[in-house]
């Protein structure tokens, strides 16, 4: 791992530190970016000496960038940005919408911000409404709504989608319990609709159409006369037995 260094800022720098703060860097970073945008230079003995001027100037700096921010905030509060974006199903987005995509929205609107300023949590990858910070100042900041919308003109209005999306579908269970009963009553084909109504009109009582007709069969055998007997038995010709 590379050994950092000591740079001197000489211009405030965003989550790294103000004018005239001495920071530890990448060499990398200071050769690459702090160095060639006049950001920083590096911290040895003459530089430190000139940290009290631009602490002095930092301090000035402050006071005027904080004052900007504040009426910055002023014009922003309540502002909604929309962005489109192609949506594939579900109101869920081919692709998302980043930081980048939010700034792009508000320099439209005539407001410059840094990327950096831009506190989104996680990209956003479906439409709807999302509140995001932009924070002005380290001491200001501001929430504004960020309407995600579909980018096909055809599509329904963003209150429609949402509406769509929430309502829940009709139950099929009711539609098919109700087709149950009449499918039932339906005589099948070639059957003359004569078993299938008794059938029906069964099933109130629980029996079956062969239960009933055994039934019948009984109450039938108990309403005929009983048969007469065979033959009455004839007389003892044995006569009385012997003592």
């Amino acid at each position: 791992m590379a050994r950092r260094q000591e740079v001197l800022l000489t211009h405030d720098v965003l989550k790294l530190g103000n004018m005239g703060d001495i920071v530890r860097v990448t060499p990398g970073y200071a050769r690459n970016y702090l160095y060639p945008h006049a950001l920083a230079i590096p911290a040895s003995q003459a530089a430190k000496r000139q940290i009290d001027v631009l602490r002095s100037k930092a301090a000035k700096s402050e006071v005027e960038r904080e004052a900007r921010a504040g009426v910055l905030k002023k014009s922003m509060q309540g502002m909604s940005i929309q962005i489109p974006g192609r949506v594939a199903h579900d109101n869920e987005l081919f692709g998302s919408i980043g930081t980048r995509d939010i700034v792009a929205a508000l320099a439209k609107s005539g407001i410059e911000v840094d990327p950096k300023q831009v506190h989104l949590n996680d990209k956003i990858k479906k439409i709807g409404r999302f509140q995001v910070e932009i924070r002005l100042h380290k001491n200001i900041g501001v929430e504004i709504s960020v309407e995600v919308v579909n980018s096909d003109p055809n599509a329904p209005a963003l209150d429609e989608a949402l509406a769509a999306a929430t309502t829940p579908a009709a139950p099929a269970a009711g539609a098919a319990a109700g087709a149950a009963p009449a499918a039932a009553a339906k005589p099948a084909p070639g059957s003359g609709g004569k078993k299938v109504e008794v059938k029906i009109k069964n099933l109130g009582g629980g029996k079956s159409a062969s239960e009933i007709q055994a039934e019948k069969a009984d109450k039938k055998s108990a309403a005929e006369p009983a048969p007469a007997k065979s033959a009455a038995k004839g007389p003892n010709t044995g006569g009385p037995g012997k003592k």
